[in-house]
């Protein structure tokens, strides 16, 4: 039983460490405080219940106060959690796990693009997806002539952002505009998530480039209540986001045609996901 409970908060750990890179320390934390609540409890039921539940209470102490003030002081500010803004997430999960970190100046873009769309389209929202970990931590750069020739390039690999790897704090993904059921525009999102919402190309539109195992995977598993996009406020919505960006937007080629956009446009490559279901900005 004891090898059992220790595998199941190893496990535990893992999980909540890739979901939202501090929660397995947060775990540690916990479990170090509530040794001391469970000398004085004495029913398994009710050990069981406080432990769950402390550790809930817990973490979203550490998820609403303590960890926007640390993360802060390393020049990252949190995304709105609610939805009653003009920036919302599409779903609480992605503020649950604290994935909705950037940049203050990215925050600070994405609000002022947010209530420029809210005002043209009063009751429509800016709907992002995954954005960052609170925290940028690099491994060292290790000098030339230890294992390589050249000097190798310092990689901040607990904050790319997993799966995603290359959210490295000044980035974010945004959902399209989608209809509800009877093709009016809304702030729902064909998947629970926003990712596997993909739009597939028309007959006369650039084919899916890459056939991995992983571009397509959340498109074809995830639950899809198949609304419809909305081309028009979607082709909006990224020219809103176009007028304050300097760098490349990653979006699928069949919708860059449909949209029929010119600029500074990208495929984000077969070693991604497809970006029909969003597209993906970086602020510089």
């Amino acid at each position: 039983m004891k090898a059992l409970n220790i595998f199941s908060v190893v496990l535990i750990f893992i999980l909540l460490t890739i979901l939202s890179q501090v929660g397995g320390i947060i775990l540690l934390l916990w479990i170090l405080i509530f040794r001391y609540f469970k000398t004085k409890l004495t029913k398994p039921w009710a050990r069981r219940t406080i432990n769950a539940f402390g550790f809930m209470v817990f973490y979203m102490i550490f998820n609403l106060l303590i960890i926007p003030f640390l993360a802060g002081l390393g020049g990252k500010a949190r995304l709105p959690m609610s939805k009653s803004g003009n920036l919302v997430p599409v779903t609480y999960w992605t503020a649950i796990f604290m994935r909705n970190y950037i940049k203050e100046s990215g925050k600070e873009k994405l609000l002022k693009i947010a209530d420029e769309f809210a005002q043209k389209h009063p009751g429509l929202k800016v709907k992002y997806m995954d954005c960052n970990y609170p925290f940028y931590i690099c491994t060292p750069t290790i000098p030339k002539g230890y294992i390589s020739k050249k000097p190798l390039v310092t990689f901040p690999l607990t904050e790319g952002l997993i799966p995603h790897i290359t959210h490295m704090g000044d980035k974010a993904d945004i959902a399209l505009v989608y209809n509800d059921e009877n093709g009016e525009p809304s702030n729902l999102t064909p998947t629970a998530i926003g990712y596997g919402s993909s739009v597939d190309p028309f007959p006369n539109e650039t084919p899916i480039a890459c056939n991995t195992w992983k571009y397509s995977l959340m498109y074809r598993t995830l639950p899809n209540s198949n609304n419809g996009l909305s081309k028009d406020l979607s082709r909006e919505l990224i020219l809103t986001f176009r007028k304050y960006l300097s760098t490349k937007i990653f979006f699928e080629k069949h919708l860059v045609e449909r949209f029929n956009l010119k600029g500074n446009f990208s495929n984000a490559g077969c070693n991604s996901v497809r970006h029909d279901d969003h597209f993906h900005v970086q602020f510089k």
